[in-house]
């Protein structure tokens, strides 16, 4: 990879330099789109890459496996790309599972366009746009992607997070694990966003927490 361009503590970098090594090891191709991946495609110098529109990688990704059904296809995603912009797409994509790999790194807010809401942001977190907080009446509640994966049973669904070793380790084996199923696979990445809570600590505590409420609720690592 050349030299990235996230922000300082952001949990975006381990992560990149992890799927680049295995895409690298799989021969397989990335589809990237608007968001704080947007640059990935150009960093990644010995990747066959697509750039597409925002909230499009997994439709663009649904094309190249049509054309070329043989080659390992992962999508690089943010929340805000992801779950709301694409949020018709990651349906469909559900509902057909194709053989691709989506890594959706949740940071719970568009990070690179100024912190605005999210389909993922947490009811009661104060965004750009939610000023006072999300609002059920006015904002609606979050998105669970765990439980949109349901409407397919094919579908595989991992939880990790970026704000560690630990997370990290648990990634690699979860997205080798992803890139050898034949069938969906979506690998959720809690990930620290130091811009969106004003510094690194405040941004790292807040993803662990959350990671582990999450486990506690019995959403884990596995399909």
């Amino acid at each position: 990879m050349l030299k990235h361009r996230y922000c300082p503590g952001c949990g975006h970098i381990q992560i990149s330099k992890e799927v680049e090594r295995q895409l690298i090891e799989n021969h397989a191709i990335l589809v990237g789109s608007v968001g704080c991946s947007v640059a990935l495609p150009d960093l990644f110098e010995v990747v066959d890459a697509v750039s597409c529109a925002h909230g499009r990688a997994l439709s663009t990704a649904t094309a190249l496996k049509m054309a070329l059904p043989d080659i390992k296809i992962v999508t690089y995603q943010g929340d805000g790309d992801c779950c709301t912009i694409g949020a018709a797409e990651l349906l469909h994509t559900i509902l057909r599972n194709p053989s691709i790999v989506c890594v959706l790194i949740n940071n719970l807010n568009f990070s690179m366009t100024g912190n605005q809401m999210s389909a993922l942001t947490k009811l009661g977190m104060k965004t750009m746009t939610t000023v006072n907080g999300r609002n059920e009446q006015y904002n609606g509640i979050p998105m669970n992607v765990k439980l949109l994966t349901k409407q397919n049973p094919k579908v595989h669904y991992y939880l990790t997070h970026s704000a560690g070793k630990d997370g990290i380790e648990i990634f690699k084996t979860q997205l080798k694990e992803a890139i050898e199923y034949n069938g969906f696979s979506i690998i959720e990445v809690l990930s620290p966003c130091p811009i969106f809570w004003g510094n690194v600590k405040k941004a790292y505590e807040f993803t662990l927490n959350e990671y582990k409420e999450r486990i506690n609720i019995k959403e884990c690592n596995c399909k």
